[in-house]
This record gives structure tokens, sequence and C-alpha cells, in this order.
């Protein structure tokens, strides 16, 4: 497994697939069923990196083209249930041949759009119009996006329609005559539909009415009696014609339903050539508009291992952070195979730059652009994040017991190539056993041929030979009394000011094994009590 689900829960990915938006239940699909690039793979993601560039490089040239893409993707309907009723010889009904009509006529807009885009379109998703598909739905060649059974398709059903109309217009006149004749004799004036009214105090009128013999009672309200023209025997016969041949009309149009649906199965293929080119065309246009969105590059890859994020961004604390109206620092990173260890005071930024690192390599890995100036890597077996705040309640495992069974699982896989990120590792039990704990996970991983970044507080840790030390430069080179003075002055909460001058870089460390000691400096900043910091200096 590339990424178990805690793991990419912990990484927040699913606030990076939110914003991959597909319009077509297609799209949808194919979202779904994303999958990481694996070793194997390479060649087919550098393909589907050339093609996102494509297409992010089609919608800053061609802005209003590529929308008008999209509003036809948002048209789409899912047809699939019609589509698996033709391949099961079951006849469509009239609302379903109109859908399928509506999206024949989809796919010759979105041909159109993307001949327009001159777009040499990779042939998965080239859109093929269904000319005779189309012309067999639309018989009358009119272009409007209706549908009915057109008498086209039937000399019976042409004839039943034309007798249907005959006896319609011969009940119409006959109707006509008979309320016009009724009209004169009584001196009154009788709707269209033959119907007249009259209200209950007007009793001489209802008398009148009742006695007419051309009239016959229909319904009543409590202030009116309402009568209605009564037809003659010869109607009679007439209506029972026309619903026999109503009847015969129902029969003839599902023969020619029945026939539609044989003639679109026979094209079954090409509908669904065109689904699936619809949805992987639908989900690269949303990558290629993420990959503009987070102003991404596209990464390089490496047959060696390798890591290497020149000015990456955490899309998610950015999103935030500029809501606030700030500015997320871009964090670089050169990451070798063994073990790096980074150290850092809290609110320095150790967990953000670890699950950067995670996040950007699993974008990259699903095959999409990554926030960053630049970023080259090599393809991993699996990515491992342990955020160092695991629970598992239903075991009855604590937070320490939790996260030992998560690196149990990875030191099992060391073997394969995988990226292995550790916040913090023991974090959850004594201190002089979480630091041999570390040290012996540190001393066992260094060696491999994965590469491992491990965050800490323990002081010894990369002491080690061949163990590469970053450390968040954090206010290293801050002037504290005059940052203790601007607190003061300003009368805010310090952890705003800290923030403000807190620096979430990297930076390499040579020839020192212990962590900074921003602790206490930030403590002095909120304002602990001074002797309590000198005691705690006196034991450092």
């Amino acid at each position: 497994m590339f990424l178990s689900d805690r793991v990419f829960k912990n990484l927040e990915l699913d606030y990076i697939f939110s914003r991959i938006t597909v319009y077509t239940p297609f799209g949808e699909q194919c979202k779904k069923e994303m999958k990481p690039f694996l070793q194997e793979n390479k060649e087919a993601l550098l393909e589907e990196y050339e093609r996102i560039e494509k297409v992010a490089m089609l919608i800053k040239k061609h802005r209003y083209t590529l929308v008008e893409m999209r509003n036809i993707f948002k048209h789409i309907k899912d047809l699939r249930g019609s589509f698996k009723r033709i391949e099961e010889n079951e006849v469509l009904s009239t609302v379903e041949l109109f859908e399928i009509k509506s999206f024949l006529f989809l796919l010759s807009k979105l041909d159109e759009i993307v001949t327009k885009l001159k777009w040499n379109v990779p042939k998965d998703l080239k859109i093929m119009p269904m000319p005779r598909l189309t012309d067999l739905l639309d018989p009358e060649k009119n272009g409007v996006n209706t549908f009915y059974i057109y008498d086209a398709y039937s000399e019976k059903l042409q004839k039943l329609r034309k007798q249907m109309k005959d006896i319609e217009s011969h009940i119409k006149r006959s109707q006509k005559n008979l309320r016009e004749d009724l009209e004169k004799a009584l001196n009154v004036k009788i709707r269209p539909n033959g119907e007249i009214s009259a209200n209950k105090s007007d009793v001489h009128k209802i008398k009148e009415l009742e006695k007419c013999p051309g009239l016959m009672y229909s319904s009543e309200t409590y202030m009116n009696i309402t009568f209605k023209v009564k037809l003659d025997e010869s109607m009679d016969e007439k209506f029972k014609q026309l619903n026999e041949l109503k009847l015969q009309e129902e029969e003839e149009e599902f023969t020619v339903r029945k026939a539609l649906t044989e003639w679109i199965k026979k094209q079954i293929v090409g509908i669904y050539d065109n689904v699936r080119a619809i949805g992987k065309l639908d989900l690269l246009v949303a990558k290629g508009y993420l990959a503009v969105g987070i102003e991404g590059v596209k990464p390089k890859v490496l047959d060696e291992e390798n890591l290497t994020i020149v000015d990456g961004r955490h899309v998610k604390v950015s999103d935030t952070l500029r809501k606030q109206g700030k500015i997320f620092t871009p964090i670089s990173v050169n990451l070798r195979k063994g073990v790096t260890c980074i150290t850092g005071a809290n609110m320095g930024g150790k967990t953000i730059s670890l699950k950067l690192i995670g996040v950007l390599s699993a974008m990259a890995q699903f095959g999409l652009f990554v926030p960053a100036k630049e970023m080259t890597f090599s393809l991993k077996d699996y990515i491992f994040f342990s955020l160092g705040d695991l629970q598992s309640t239903d075991m009855g495992l604590s937070t320490f017991g939790a996260e030992i069974l998560e690196i149990k699982k990875i030191i099992e896989r060391s073997s394969e190539l995988g990226l292995i990120l550790i916040d913090e590792l023991a974090r959850g039990t004594n201190p002089a056993e979480g630091y041999a704990i570390s040290k012996a996970l540190i001393h066992f991983l260094k060696n491999k041929k994965n590469i491992t970044v491990i965050t800490s507080h323990f002081d010894g840790l990369t002491d080690d030979e061949g163990v590469y030390h970053l450390q968040v430069k954090g206010l290293d080179g801050i002037d504290y009394e005059n940052l203790k003075k601007e607190i003061e002055s300003v009368c805010q909460i310090g952890i705003e000011i800290v923030h403000k001058y807190m620096d979430y870089r990297l930076i390499e460390v040579k020839n020192r094994n212990k962590v900074p000691r921003d602790a206490i400096n930030i403590a002095r900043l909120m304002g602990l009590q001074e002797e309590l910091l000198k005691e705690a200096e006196s034991y450092l």
C-alpha cells in the first residue's frame, strides 16, 4: 500500500483532492480511481506531467475557451444506467432517448472546442462525435435539443397520427358547432371548453339550463353550478376510434423505440470510448486548474534516491494564513538516502515542514504539479507519516502503544524504497526511554535505502555519523530585548509578535548535536516569571 488511510488523513491530502474540481460523473469516477504512479509507471507519470503542463498553458492562453469547455461538462449527465439497459436489451424510454441525443450534441460541442484550441489531443482523451447516431435521433436535422418519436421513423406511425389528427379536427369542429348552436338558442356565452356556469341565486337561468337537452350537469361549488355541452352518439363513436388509434400509436412507438435501442447498441463501444475520454479529459483539466491555482511546477523524476524541494508551500496552511493577511514562509529541503533529523523549538514549524515534505511527495506521485519553485524526487513504494498523536481506543492502546505498532509496520517494509516521516517519536513515554528508542530507530534506518525524516526535541540524536541535521531557524539572530519591548509596547498577546518574527526555514547544522534553546527564550517573551526561567537555565 502506497498510503494508508491514516497517513492520507494526517497529510491532509483530502484538502488537495477537494481542489481537484471535476464536473462530469465520469470525471468524478476517474478522480475516485486515481492511483499513485509507482516505479514501474515512471513513463506514464512523465506523460501525465506533460499533459498537465499543456492544459495549464491552454488555461492561461485560452481562458474563456476552457471555461466554455467546463460549462459543457456541467451539462453532461450520468447515462451509465441507460447504457447498461441497452446492453441488457431493454427498450429505452423517450426520456432516455432524449438524454442520449443531448449527450451526442454535447460531444459535437466538445469536439468544436478542442478544435478551436488547436490542441493535438492524446488518443485516449479524444472526443469522437457520432454523426450517424446523432442523425438517427435527429432525423429532421433541426439541431434542436428535444426529442419525440418522429413521424419519419415509421410510415405506419405517420398514417396513424394523420388519422388521429383528422378525427380530432372533426371532434373540435363538431364541438364548436354544437356550442355555437346552443349559444344562439339560449342567448348565452359558452366557454371554449364547452362549459357554462350559473350563480345559484339565479334560479331562472339554472332551470333554463337544466331543461336544455344539449347540456348536462357537470359540477358545482357553494356559489355556482356548471353545465357542459352534451355530445351526440356519433361523437362517442369518434372518441372510441381515437382511443383505439392512440393504443396503436403507443404500440408502434414502442416498436420504434425498440429499433432505436438496437441501433444505438451497435455503437455502444463508441459511446463508452467517449465516456472514458470525457472522464479523463475532465480530470486532466481539473488537474490543470489546480496547477495554475497553486502556482505549481512540474516535478523532475530521478532514478537515484533524492528529494529536493525549493521554496515549497503547504497549500492548506498557506491558504489559512492568506485569509489572515499573512504570508507562508517557503521551505526548502535537500534530502538524501538515510536519516535526516529536524530539530527546533515548539512553534518552530517542524511538523509543518514534515507535512510539506509528505504532501508534496504524495502529490507528485499522484501525478499532480506541486506548490514549489522546484522539486526533484525519486519514486517511492510507500509514504509513511507518524504524526505522534495516534490513539487506538478500540484496542485500548495509549498514544505511545499505537505509535509503536505503526513504527513496527514500517520496519517490516524497510527493505523497500519508501519515504518515512516521523514527528517526535516516543513523545508519549518518558524522555530517557523515548531518547533510547529514537536513537535505536535512527541507527537502524540510517543505512537503509529509504529517505527518513524525523523531528525531535531530544539532544544527541544527530551525533551519529551519517545523520543529516536540519534545524528550524526559528528566532535565531533576533534581539530578544527589543522583541520583548515591542510586545510590551503594543500590549498584544506575545504569541502573535513571536509568530511574526519566527523564521520557519530549515538550515543545515554541522558539528553540533544539541537542539536549539528557543523554548526558554519564547517562555521569557511570553512573560513567564524570571526567577523560574533562571532556575531552568541553571539546570541546562
